[in-house]
């Protein structure tokens, strides 16, 4: 599938999160501004801007106008893929570069996180103990740390673990996680979890 390259102005556009949804419908089909407006709950002055600045920065373009009494209807789309080198963006570094992505999904994710762990108490903390190689950071209230619900069959999890693996081990546990995320299949009005997983190679403190 062909694909764009984001020049500096369009990079600035569809990294910024706040776009994101907007985007996301606008690759799905050619919208108006009063259908962007419905969809993600925008004053119909407010859609209409966004949909202008998109297009002046040739990230949207106006796949059809319909005719109507008054003004014509615009409807515009989103390719569907871009290319955003780092280097056109003003990140110093590829790791700015992807911290800047990333932090604002784990910051979500803290949140959410948060919220779900507080059905169970209201006063959390950190509980800091010896462990075998460094200190065990881990997620508790008063009572302890709460292994019961993060190692339990609540569906919750903040884990990070430190693992000695020769190459061959760490690409086939790569491959059964992603094996065992693509088993897992979307159900119709059933409640929203977001998963995320990481493998790098070097320790965390």
């Amino acid at each position: 599938m062909p694909h764009h390259v984001a020049t500096p102005q369009q990079a600035e556009l569809l990294l910024n999160t706040e776009h994101r949804p907007l985007l996301q419908y606008l690759m799905h089909g050619a919208r108006s501004a009063t259908d962007v407006a419905g969809h993600l709950d925008l004053p119909l002055t407010r859609a209409s801007y966004l949909l202008s600045k998109l297009q002046r920065a040739g990230v949207a373009v106006v796949e059809r106008v319909e005719p109507r009494a008054g003004r014509p209807v615009k409807r515009y789309r989103v390719s569907p893929r871009w290319f955003i080198p780092y280097d056109v963006t003003e990140a110093e570094s590829l790791e700015a570069f992807w911290w800047g992505q990333i932090r604002p999904r784990m910051i979500q994710i803290a949140s959410l996180a948060a919220r779900q762990a507080q059905a169970y108490a209201p006063v959390w903390g950190l509980w800091l103990s010896q462990g075998e190689a460094g200190s065990n950071q881990e997620i508790g209230d008063a009572t302890g740390p709460a292994r019961e619900i993060f190692e339990g069959d609540e569906p919750l999890m903040l884990t990070i673990a430190g693992l000695r693996l020769d190459e061959a081990r760490a690409r086939r546990l790569k491959r059964r996680l992603l094996a065992l995320l693509q088993e897992e299949s979307d159900a119709p009005n059933a409640p929203e979890y977001t998963l995320s997983l990481m493998l790098v190679r070097g320790g965390v403190n």
